[in-house]
């Protein structure tokens, strides 16, 4: 253990080396260099806590690299204020912030250049997921700092910048893990949000993943739109356009009727086209009356060049007849409605119109729920008793994330059921000391490890004490005793009274 401590203490003097180095090609004040040098302290004392609890983290020879890259690439100027308001400025690099180290982290991660991105073609979902996951990502990341100390785990809810963003990042990192958003991240040219839906696919079937990947979306919208009035408008207009699309394709003779109309006007533009190619005479004619018709800079100076541009129109044309004739097969049609249709349902639900907290609380308690669903996949599918216990780990950690100030996930849903399911799976493994032969009374004991904030599970013990009429559990973290739960009885306990037992085989 002490060597372990003196390594770390020689890993951390060598990122404070390599600071050094980047400060010392930068314009920092004194103040900035002590509260960057006081930050990467708190993360080494912090980081091992904070990885255990968190249960998917990057590794801390990651993170302290990522951080000295952002500085020295990203970072060309940090301004120290008295206000408590920071932001980040990544289009001139630099960082306006007062003096406390978890912002300082926070606006790091958000000025770095590395960015989530969504193609154009989700247009309905690009600013608002993109908003989102680049504000949740830095939240997560400066969590380190926030709720850890090295000593004990402690959620400073008041200190979490947005509660939807970091409810959306973290259940994402929960359903598809930190490497993949990691990639994403770092591959912005590349289409994730199709790498996404095929990844949720795999994993947790098709329906799951398409309920998951609609409510997820929509909360970023609900997100975003309570403080960007114009992307609330965009989006309400999308949903008008699309309402009318979607009409014209349920009246499917009038919608094929009206294909077959374009078509035969487009035809006859291509007809016209052809006509003027090949006759000299009328290919005169109309280049003599689209010049009178173009100002000097825009005439066009030759018969050949002209012809070019009729060629080029003519292609035009043959691309909207190929669309028009693509939209009236049968196959495509309901594609295209069944497209619409779902793009319609995923606005129409939260009624952009009239929101308010209790569409946004309907849609985190269905997102929840689905969340555990997929737990509940990843756990059936779980082999490895190591793996079990790290499931354990993130079913505690899920369930106490902030959804509103004053409301943790375990607060809006119960999630007796999840837990139940993976302490059974845990004992059925030998994972888990087994503390009563009754199945119900088994869990409600084990129940507890799940009602801590102890940050490392496997160093807690059980003690049973008989006093009059009761049983009282003691609960250690290590020799230190955490707290006590009382019992009016135990009808099959499986282990010794008054002697500590291990929890975690």
């Amino acid at each position: 253990m002490e060597k372990e401590k003196f390594i770390s203490k020689l890993n951390i003097k060598d990122y404070n080396n390599q600071l050094e180095k980047i400060l010392s090609k930068k314009t920092f004040s004194e103040n900035t260099k002590n509260v960057l040098l006081s930050m990467l302290y708190k993360i080494e004392n912090a980081y091992d806590d904070y990885s255990l609890v968190n249960g998917d983290t990057k590794t801390k020879k990651e993170t302290l690299e990522e951080i000295l890259e952002i500085i020295e690439k990203d970072c060309d100027a940090i301004e120290f204020i008295k206000t408590n308001k920071s932001k980040s400025i990544p289009e001139q690099k630099k960082i306006i912030t007062y003096l406390n180290a978890r912002k300082m982290l926070y606006e790091i991660y958000q000025i770095k250049q590395e960015k989530f991105k969504i193609p154009e073609g989700y247009n309905i979902i690009k600013k608002a997921l993109e908003y989102s996951l680049n504000q949740g990502y830095s939240i997560a990341s400066s969590e380190v700092i926030r709720d850890f100390d090295g000593w004990s785990w402690n959620i400073v809810v008041e200190d979490i910048e947005n509660l939807y963003s970091n409810l959306i990042y973290q259940t994402l990192k929960i359903l598809v893990g930190h490497e993949f958003l990691d990639k994403w991240q770092k591959n912005k040219d590349q289409d994730y949000i199709i790498n996404l839906t095929d990844t949720l696919e795999q994993k947790y079937k098709s329906k799951l993943a398409e309920q998951l990947f609609k409510v997820i979306n929509q909360i970023a919208i609900l997100n975003i739109i309570k403080d960007d009035a114009k992307e609330k408008e965009r989006l309400i207009q999308i949903e008008k356009n699309l309402q009318t699309e979607f009409n014209k394709l349920d009246n499917k003779k009038e919608y094929v009727e009206t294909l077959g109309k374009q078509k035969k006007v487009i035809v006859e533009k291509i007809k016209k086209i052809d006509n003027i190619i090949n006759n000299d005479i009328k290919l005169k004619e109309e280049f003599i009356a689209r010049n009178e018709l173009l100002d000097m800079n825009h005439r066009i100076f030759s018969l050949s060049d002209f012809v070019e541009v009729l060629e080029k129109e003519r292609e035009e044309l043959i691309k909207q007849l190929n669309t028009c004739s693509k939209k009236m097969e049968p196959l495509n049609y309901i594609r295209n409605k069944t497209e619409i249709e779902t793009k319609l349902q995923l606005i129409k639900e939260i009624n952009l119109k009239n929101i308010n907290n209790k569409i946004y609380n309907i849609k985190v308690k269905e997102l929840i729920e689905l969340v555990l669903k997929a737990i509940k996949i990843q756990i059936e599918n779980t082999e490895e008793k190591e793996t079990t216990v790290k499931l354990i780990y993130k079913i505690r950690y899920y369930s106490l994330i902030y959804v509103e100030k004053d409301k943790q996930i375990k607060d809006i849903i119960n999630i007796n059921n999840i837990q139940r399911f993976v302490i059974t799976k845990a004992c059925k493994q030998k994972a888990i000391t087994i503390f009563s032969r009754n199945i119900k009374e088994n869990y409600e004991i084990i129940k507890n490890i799940l009602q801590t904030d102890i940050i490392e599970l496997e160093k807690m013990y059980f003690k049973f004490i008989q006093k009059e009429d009761k049983i009282i559990l003691e609960i250690y973290d290590e020799e230190n005793i955490y707290k006590t739960v009382e019992f009016t009885k135990i009808e099959e306990l499986n282990v010794k009274q008054n002697k500590k037992i291990k929890v975690f085989i």
